[in-house]
């Protein structure tokens, strides 16, 4: 009867050696965004237990341009049709109230 060789590799090794085969994976998140405090559209912070909507103008806008970034092709995208009409609308589809436009505009 022949008898199978069992190899026991520590947990360790599977490491290194993924470390080997993936380096871009260990090192592929970029840095992350320093903590913020939420704020409404009065500007003032929000609490945890808050039922007030953040603003994003208000949040970001000290730091990120507000108005180039929501002037975006893709933050715009559904908006208006191809003639240029606004055609965002709460009654948009009726089956999926979240959906105000056929674009991204609108949208969570």
């Amino acid at each position: 009867m022949k008898e199978k060789t069992v190899w026991i590799i520590p947990s360790s090794s599977f490491v290194f050696l993924f470390v080997l085969l993936f380096p871009a994976s260990l090192f592929s998140q970029g840095p992350q965004h320093p903590k913020i405090v939420l704020k409404g559209f009065d500007g003032n912070p929000l609490t945890v237990e808050s039922k007030v909507p953040y603003s994003s103008k208000k949040t970001c806008g000290d730091c990120h341009d507000y108005f180039r970034i929501t002037d975006g092709y893709h933050f715009q995208q559904g908006r208006t049709d191809g003639k240029g009409n606004i055609v965002i609308s709460d009654l948009f589809h009726p089956e999926t109230p979240w959906n105000l436009s056929s674009g991204m505009f609108g949208k969570h």
